[in-house]
């Protein structure tokens, strides 16, 4: 299975009385994860589903992509609260080739490092906001199991370069 990790978007500030799961992406949350999934688009091959935790920010985030992918993205709670080894075992049931799955950090940095090395790592593997992932591992049913191997892991700077933004935007985007 080819698995697209997308971690979402920059999001609203926290609220004591607000509740976590419904911090929505922020304007600039909106604009970069817009500018960083047509980067992915440009390159990526097309996922067959894209897989979202169900809170606000990540949502939104795979709205985004569902739109430049034309999908409509699935909500899976353990996207949201659960753990890497939760995570890997859904993933496991699934008999997609492509699969890009948005979520959140701990989480999706730890659901690589078991992937590939089969134990976590805490903070081996950071996700950034709108950034990305791909990890090329032996999940589907029909396959040995075995490690995986991440392919690669751009942060959203370059996938908002690769987006068209071009040099100007890259250069402003690093100050």
């Amino acid at each position: 299975m080819q698995l697209y990790i997308f971690r979402h978007g920059i999001a609203e500030p926290g609220r004591a009385d607000f509740p976590d799961a419904d911090r929505p992406l922020s304007a600039l949350g909106i604009e970069r994860t817009l500018a960083a999934a047509n980067g992915l688009a440009r390159f990526a091959d097309r996922p067959n589903v894209i897989l979202t935790s169900p809170k606000d920010r990540a949502r939104q985030t795979a709205g985004i992509l569902g739109d430049l992918f034309d999908l409509t993205p699935e909500l899976v709670p353990v996207l949201a609260d659960g753990s890497a080894v939760e995570v890997i075992h859904m993933l496991r049931q699934r008999d997609e080739d492509r699969v890009l799955i948005v979520g959140h950090e701990p989480i999706l940095g730890e659901v690589i490092e078991s992937l590939c090395t089969h134990k976590t790592l805490p903070g081996f593997i950071e996700l950034k906001k709108a950034s990305c992932a791909l990890v090329d591992a032996p999940l589907r049913p029909d396959e040995a199991p075995g490690p995986g191997v991440l392919k690669w892991l751009l942060p959203p700077r370059a996938l908002r370069g690769l987006g068209g933004g071009g040099r100007e935007q890259v250069q402003r985007d690093m100050r």
